[in-house]
C-alpha cells in the first residue's frame, strides 16, 4: 500500500488518517470539500489535495493516477443527529458513494475500505463481527447499511477488494462529542453532579490513535469480503467508564448514576469483536481507556483555563 486515496479527508477521521499515512511515508490523494482545504500551508511532496464535490467526481477522473492501491471512503454528509433522518441528505450520500465506486473502477483502484459504525447495529445485542445483523434506527444508519451491500457487490463484480469496518465509539483529546463521556467530564470539571441513567448498556470506546493503526492495518492486510470490528474490546457497562472518569477527576464529587430513568425498555449495545482483525492483520489496540481519557481530561482542563 503506497498510494492511497482518502475521501472525506477534511473530516475528523479523514484528517487523522491522512496525517498517519504521511507519517508512514505513503503518497496520499486527499479529497476535501471545496472551500475546506484544511491542509493549506502544509508542505509535503507526498500529499495531493483535491478540492472537489464528490457528486461531480467523475468529471475529475484524469486528476487521479491509475496506480492507487487503496481508497478509504470516509466522505459522508448528514452525520449530526438533527439531520440523520433527512432523506434528501442521505440520498446525496448514496449517489456520491456510487460515483466514488465508479471512480475506483475507472482508475483501477485495487482495494476499497468502507467504514461504518456501531450506530448501525445498536440493537444487535452482541459484540459486532461479520455475523452481526444490522438494526439501524434512522435514515443515516439505513443508508450506510444499504451502501455496504451495494458497494460490496459492485466491487466484487469489478474485481476490486472490498473491506467493511465497524468502528466503536471514538474519543480523542482534540475531539468533543455530545455523549455521556464528555457530558460527565464537563460536569465534574465544573464541580457539578452529572445526572445519569443506570448505564448498564455494554459499550466499547477506542482512542483515535488505535483507530488509525487499525485502518492502516486493514488497508495493508485486510482480506477482501471481510468485516472487521475496530475498537479496544473492553465491552464494559457504560457505568465502568464513568466511574473511572469520576475517580480520575475527583472521587469525592457526587455522581448521579441511576437518577434518570431509561427512555426505552430495550438497551442499545455497542460492543466489538476483535477476533478477525487481530487474526488477519495483527492489529492490537495499545491505548487503554485510563491512558486515553487522561489525555482528554488534561486537554479539556487546558481549554477551561
Amino acid at each position: 500500500m503506497n498510494k492511497i486515496l482518502v475521501t472525506g479527508a477534511d473530516g475528523f477521521i479523514g484528517k487523522n488518517l491522512v496525517y498517519k499515512l504521511l507519517e508512514l511515508g505513503k503518497e496520499v490523494y486527499a479529497v476535501v470539500y471545496p472551500g475546506n482545504n484544511i491542509y493549506e500551508g502544509l508542505s509535503n511532496e507526498k500529499l495531493h489535495v483535491k478540492c472537489m464535490d464528490l457528486n461531480q467526481v467523475m468529471n475529475h477522473v484524469r486528476e487521479f493516477p491509475e496506480d492507487i492501491d487503496v481508497m478509504y471512503h470516509l466522505a459522508w454528509m448528514g452525520v449530526r443527529p438533527e439531520v440523520r433522518n433527512d432523506l434528501d441528505v442521505q440520498m446525496i450520500n448514496l449517489n456520491m458513494t456510487i460515483d466514488c465506486m465508479k471512480l475506483a473502477i475507472a482508475i483501477g483502484i485495487k482495494k476499497i475500505v468502507f467504514p461504518g459504525s456501531t450506530n448501525e447495529y445498536l440493537y444487535y445485542g452482541k459484540p459486532l463481527n461479520k455475523d452481526a445483523v444490522p438494526s439501524p434506527n434512522n435514515a443515516y444508519g439505513a443508508t450506510k447499511i444499504a451502501l455496504r451491500y451495494i458497494c460490496s457487490d459492485y466491487a466484487q463484480r469489478n474485481n476490486i477488494d472490498f473491506v467493511y469496518a465497524i468502528i466503536a465509539g471514538i474519543y480523542a483529546a482534540d475531539r468533543r462529542d455530545s455523549n455521556v463521556i464528555f457530558y460527565t467530564i464537563d460536569k465534574l470539571l465544573h464541580k457539578e453532579k452529572p445526572k445519569l441513567t443506570k448505564l448498564e448498556q455494554l459499550w466499547d470506546y477506542v482512542y483515535i490513535d488505535d483507530v488509525m493503526d487499525a485502518m492502516v492495518a486493514i488497508g495493508d492486510k485486510g482480506k477482501s469480503g471481510a468485516v472487521y470490528g475496530i475498537g479496544h474490546g473492553d465491552n464494559w457497562p457504560l457505568s465502568n467508564y464513568i466511574r473511572i472518569i469520576h475517580e480520575m477527576i475527583d472521587p469525592n464529587l457526587p455522581l448521579g448514576i441511576g437518577e434518570i430513568p431509561y427512555n426505552s425498555d430495550v438497551l442499545p449495545c455497542s460492543c466489538i469483536d476483535l477476533t478477525d482483525i487481530e487474526r488477519d492483520t495483527g492489529f492490537k489496540p495499545k491505548v487503554d481507556f485510563r491512558e486515553g481519557i487522561q489525555k482528554v481530561i488534561n486537554k479539556i482542563k487546558e481549554d477551561l483555563v
